[in-house]
């Protein structure tokens, strides 16, 4: 390629040629300018010398008039070089989108006559597939809307406006997922899918069509005991775990738990039996052919529940009580509607009926104030003559123990045996109440002091 200055030096003499060169050394000038990288660097300067290489008088003069008219300062001429780039890019967007919208317009004026054509000429596409696609469409639809409707319903409910205003807070401290509003969730997109597939199912086979207004009463019903229950458990769930602060009994609320279930099971008998037209009556006299079989397991469950009624309302133990009655004996950790459940000293669990309570003597050992303890520890008979002091000395270390109980008997100690060569020390006193552990210790911790104070009096054990 020749030099620049050899090109110009060649240039014609001709106004027209000078006129394309001077608009050809413009354009580049231009196009180096709208470039950021070397917009910077751009400087007047560089064409000096350029303009020295023409040694025609026109030339020099055509290209002096075409760099004056480019050479402007660096900052003006990168904001206008950008300003001018973004009205072009946002023109041609605008144009763009005009032009898609008018050609958008147009292919739909062209195909929708074929569509009406297509659609009124085909019965089976009027029939099926329109309506079998508009279903699953809107079924589609309502199972993602659903949990943004409840989450927002779940908001606007925790939140009043009229406390907002007086500067109290209204929000309830219950997570979506154990709010009312999470119980209703699922129970109603699944509703939807069904009453939407049973729509679809008697588009394709009109037959079931008449079973219809049955099965959408039957399904209601489910969705309510569905409903029921899942706000059942989350309500019960966080009275439990707050059952402190809200001052509730846990007995009462598992009681009530269970009676719940028995009541929400009733609802779904009844409103299934009324949904499908089988009245409460028919099924009344359909049990009552089998009375005389049945009669006998009814009358136990009824002695169950009217015996956990009664554990309710007396309250003879509750959960954690360690409890006696008859042949069982464990520690409290269920009562419910029929059954109470217990843990054994070998912590296996237990499952009593109600109905046996009612016929056992119940001996709580965890309510009880004190515990009677009696201790026995031999002694040698030559050292009978000490066992006086002895056991006062014994009575003063019991009376002086934190953990002995002082409010009903005082402790005592006596020679209780003389057997051959050795007698039988009895020491008994009242305990605290305390845990079975604890109690065990405080029993041995007894018995050490006993050894010590024989021993410190000169006798053996």
């Amino acid at each position: 390629m020749k030099p620049y200055a050899a090109l110009i030096n060649q240039a014609p003499e001709n106004l027209q040629t000078l006129a394309s060169h001077s608009l050809l050394t413009k354009t580049k000038i231009t196009l180096l300018r709208s470039q950021s990288a070397y917009a910077k660097n751009f400087k007047p300067q560089i064409f000096q010398s350029r303009r020295c290489l023409f040694s025609n008088p026109p030339s020099i003069a055509i290209g002096r008039q075409a760099f004056l008219s480019n050479a402007v300062p660096d900052n003006l001429t990168n904001a206008a070089t950008w300003t001018e780039l973004l009205g072009k890019s946002n023109h041609a967007s605008i144009d763009a989108t005009t032009n898609f919208g008018e050609k958008a317009k147009e292919t739909y004026e062209a195909l929708m006559p074929h569509l009406q054509l297509l659609f009124h000429s085909n019965t089976s596409l009027q029939e099926a597939v329109v309506p079998v696609c508009g279903t699953l469409l809107g079924t589609l639809i309502a199972w993602f809307a659903i949990p943004g409707l409840f989450g927002k319903l779940y908001k606007y409910v925790c939140w009043n406006p009229a406390l907002a205003i007086l500067g109290e807070t209204a929000e309830i401290h219950i997570p979506y997922e154990s709010s009312m509003w999470n119980a209703l969730e699922d129970p109603v997109k699944y509703l939807v899918v069904f009453m939407a597939f049973s729509q679809i199912g008697s588009i394709v086979a009109p037959g079931i069509s008449a079973y219809l207004p049955q099965l959408w009463r039957g399904a209601l019903v489910l969705t309510l005991v569905w409903f029921l229950q899942r706000w059942k458990n989350n309500s019960f769930s966080i009275a439990v775990a707050n059952e402190t602060n809200l001052g509730l009994d846990r007995d009462k609320l598992s009681f009530l738990e269970n009676l719940s279930s028995v009541g929400i099971g009733l609802i779904a008998v009844i409103g299934l039996s009324e949904a499908f037209d089988i009245g409460v009556q028919s099924i009344l006299t359909f049990s009552g052919v089998g009375g005389v079989a049945t009669a006998y397991g009814a009358k136990d469950m009824l002695s169950n529940i009217l015996s956990g009624l009664f554990l309710q309302f007396t309250k003879p133990f509750s959960i954690g009580d360690n409890i006696k009655a008859g042949s069982i004996e464990g520690e409290v950790t269920e009562i419910g509607l029929t059954t109470t459940s217990l843990l054994d000293a070998e912590e296996f669990p237990v499952v009593v009926p109600n109905s046996v309570f009612s016929s056992q003597m119940i001996v709580n050992k965890s309510r009880a104030q004190w515990h009677s303890s009696v201790i026995k520890t031999p002694i040698k008979i030559e050292d009978i003559e000490m066992i006086p002091l002895i056991s006062e000395e014994i009575k003063e270390v019991l009376k002086s123990n934190p953990k002995v109980f002082l409010g009903r008997d005082a402790p005592f100690c006596y020679l209780s045996r003389l057997e051959g060569s050795s007698g039988e020390l009895t020491i008994s006193c009242s305990l605290k109440a305390m845990k079975k552990d604890e109690l065990l210790a405080a029993e041995q911790e007894i018995l050490i002091q006993a050894v010590k104070t024989i021993r410190r009096n000169g006798a053996d054990v």
